[in-house]
């Protein structure tokens, strides 16, 4: 760690800002401690900013990481992640060249913001600045608006045209309101869709649903059964690591997503040494062999579903997504006393007919030439 400035006035007090390199450090500095937003509506800690997570990036990527933290004295006050992303290290979840798609401000394909320093999660998740729990909303504002000067700073430093905030959740009030006093463009963003499992179990999650969907459910479950799919909640190990991997490569194939198989692996090996008896792998079974399956990551009290795979070839006209995505995972998250279950974007309708709400999200951008930010704010 090493200081990055020296100070500035919080209601009074000093505030000093310092950048850690590496998220090994960031448990000890009290990072896992903050939290992200309000924590009303949504998770006041986030999967893709802990520093167990920002710890997987480092191990499968280059991205000139620097995490800025804001302290008073030795108490932490806040932090941002912020990562370097261009087209030479971006897989198809990082890349920025179509960002900004449907409303951008970067018609050129993102090379007019790119290098650029992404703040606040690599990802397309929740994604901002973390702050202390108790700050009032002043004191916060402070912080998340030094953090962002920072941001602004480094990404200048390091030779980078622009800072990025991917996917700010759109009732995020005080973020946007400090990225918009800073100039940044805002842009509408994906829907994120969240679950909120009801209380019973997968009997509970039907009874949640109106009769004719209940019905079409139950259907559902009993094609699955007829065709002797069975769905388990199991701790990740290394031998479903390698059942689950041919999955994982041809949903990866048929989306074109560029992740490596090697890396797939990788990644769930690194998934489940960090995490331990907090990852799970949901798996759909015909016939005793893997035909679907998601990771499900526990973090808080509330779960993540993250990287997928089925065989397609097995799957026909069968209900294999909705049984592996929700229909398998419904006792477990009554047992496990979830609060939430964060189903990530994309495939809205379908996830969305199975109970997810939809928030709605933002991204931000500020270009650092001046020419070149005045540009982005006049495009409609």
């Amino acid at each position: 760690m090493h200081e990055h400035r020296a100070t500035t006035d919080l209601a009074g007090r000093a505030l000093s800002t310092s950048v850690v390199t590496s998220a090994a450090d960031l448990a000890d500095a009290g990072w896992d401690d903050l939290v992200i937003g309000s924590g009303r509506d949504l998770p006041a800690h986030h999967l893709y900013t802990s520093a167990l997570w920002l710890r997987r990036y480092e191990l499968f990527g280059h991205w000139d990481q620097r995490y800025l933290l804001a302290s008073e004295e030795e108490t932490l006050l806040g932090g941002l992640a912020t990562h370097r992303v261009d087209s030479r290290n971006a897989t198809a979840q990082i890349r920025i060249d179509n960002l900004f798609d449907g409303g951008s401000p970067a018609e050129d394909g993102g090379a007019s913001i790119a290098p650029c320093r992404v703040a606040g999660g690599l990802i397309d998740g929740r994604t901002g600045a973390l702050t202390r729990p108790g700050l009032s909303l002043r004191q916060r504002a402070a912080v998340v608006d030094r953090l962002f000067s920072e941001a602004e700073d480094v990404a200048a430093e390091l030779g980078e045209r622009s800072v990025v905030c991917r996917c700010i959740d759109a009732g995020d009030l005080l973020l946007r309101r400090v990225l918009r006093g800073r100039g940044y463009v805002e842009v509408p963003g994906p829907d994120h869709l969240i679950l909120t499992p009801p209380p019973g179990g997968l009997d509970g999650y039907i009874a949640s649903f109106p009769n004719r969907y209940r019905n079409m459910i139950r259907r559902e479950i009993r094609k699955l059964r007829d065709a002797g799919v069975t769905v388990t909640v199991e701790v990740l190990t290394r031998d479903l690591v390698a059942a689950v991997l041919p999955l994982i490569t041809q949903l990866n194939e048929k989306h074109d997503l560029g992740i490596q198989s090697d890396d797939a692996r990788g990644s769930l090996e690194m998934l489940r040494r960090s995490f331990g008896k907090d990852a799970y792998a949901v798996v759909a079974r015909a016939g005793g062999r893997p035909v679907g399956f998601v990771e499900l990551v526990l973090y808080r009290g509330n779960a993540w579903a993250s990287q997928a795979g089925f065989d397609y070839g097995f799957q026909g006209a069968l209900p294999l997504y909705f049984g592996v995505l929700f229909y398998g995972v419904m006792d477990f998250a009554s047992s496990a006393r979830l609060s939430k279950i964060d189903y990530s974007f994309g495939t809205d309708v379908a996830k969305t007919s199975r109970g997810c709400t939809r928030r709605p999200t933002v991204r931000a951008v500020r270009a650092l030439d001046p020419a070149e930010h005045a540009r982005l704010r006049q495009r409609p």
